[in-house]
């Protein structure tokens, strides 16, 4: 974090203005703290860096704002479906992987016995 606030004052103070008295880099330099200030306050409180947009949720873990599905434009009784053309929202509930049972051993036929197997012939006998 240090690295990129000391990148930023250095971009700014790199910007030529014109102005010979300095006082516009100065303003945007104070702009600068006040805003990595305000970036830093609100992740430690356990927000995002930034105010996060309609149609996204904040990452409590990484800090930073995500999408919603569908950006949040689907009702309760609706579902985000991604497809060939877009993004929609189509009613009902999400589809969901059922996963099958194994079957019993019991319902397993049993191997062949060697009684049920053809005979060899004597020609490919060793």
């Amino acid at each position: 974090m240090r690295v990129l606030a000391l990148t930023f004052a250095i971009l700014a103070l790199s910007c030529h203005t014109g102005s010979s008295n300095g006082i516009v880099a100065a303003e945007a330099l104070t702009n600068l703290a006040i805003g990595v200030g305000a970036s830093a306050v609100s992740r430690a409180s356990g927000g995002c860096y930034a105010v996060c947009q309609q149609g996204e949720s904040c990452n409590e873990k990484t800090g930073l704002c995500e999408p919603l599905p569908c950006r949040g434009r689907c009702n309760a009784s609706e579902t985000c479906e991604e497809g060939f053309f877009g993004i929609k929202c189509v009613p009902g509930p999400a589809l969901s992987v059922a996963t099958g049972t194994a079957v019993p051993a019991s319902t397993v036929p049993p191997p062949p016995k060697d009684k049920d197997k053809p005979p060899v012939p004597d020609a490919a006998k060793p």
